[in-house]
């Protein structure tokens, strides 16, 4: 392996996205690979500003958009391409499709947002997590940010499966137990390994 992998879990809130995340961080390294986990908003600078500004509607969806451009780029840049270089297996609990979907949703052209993400790299596979908005929303302890309804969730739903249809991720769909969703999920990670 020159570099390592690049893995993206994504899906609406609730589809189980992190939780997946993590628990293939720990079957890949019991497995004996390096792993780094992330995730979109990261924890970088824009990143935790983008997590405060989540809390409220006073932002645009075109200022949300850009702030999440700028982070997935320094994203990329300080943490997604210097652990594939390293030959780390990187898992991202979300990525470019979340901007996608999400802002798509909330009334953005898409090539637009696209054309904001064009300097990012591709994942080596994308996997959408798929469920039933109203069955996210009540996983879900308590509902703090402004993407989170069932309304909004439903038109977000729709694009990622168009999108996954169009692009050929595969969609795994969460309503079932969670061991019965990883098996599935390590199954596709082994074949790309």
């Amino acid at each position: 392996m020159n570099k390592g992998k690049f893995i993206v879990l994504d899906g609406i809130d609730g589809s189980g996205t992190t939780t997946h995340a993590k628990l293939l961080k720990n079957w890949l390294v019991q497995k004996g690979y390096a792993v780094e986990l992330t995730a979109e908003p990261s924890t970088r600078k824009i990143g935790t500003m983008i997590r405060k500004n989540l809390r409220t509607t006073k932002t645009s969806a075109e200022v949300d958009a850009l702030l999440f451009a700028a982070d997935r780029l320094d994203h990329v840049e300080n943490v997604i391409k210097p652990s594939l270089m390293a030959k780390k297996i990187v898992v991202s609990d979300r990525y470019v499709e979340s901007a996608v979907a999400y802002q798509t949703a909330a009334g953005l052209e898409m090539e637009w947002v696209l054309e904001l993400n064009k300097f990012i790299i591709n994942p080596d596979l994308t996997i959408i997590l798929d469920l039933e908005p109203e069955i996210g929303l009540r996983r879900k302890k308590k509902l703090t940010d402004k993407f989170e309804n069932v309304e909004f969730l439903k038109k977000v739903r729709e694009i990622y499966i168009q999108r996954a249809q169009s692009r050929n991720y595969s969609i795994i769909n969460t309503d079932r137990p969670i061991n019965i969703v990883q098996e599935e999920l390590q199954k596709y990670i082994q074949s790309l390994l």
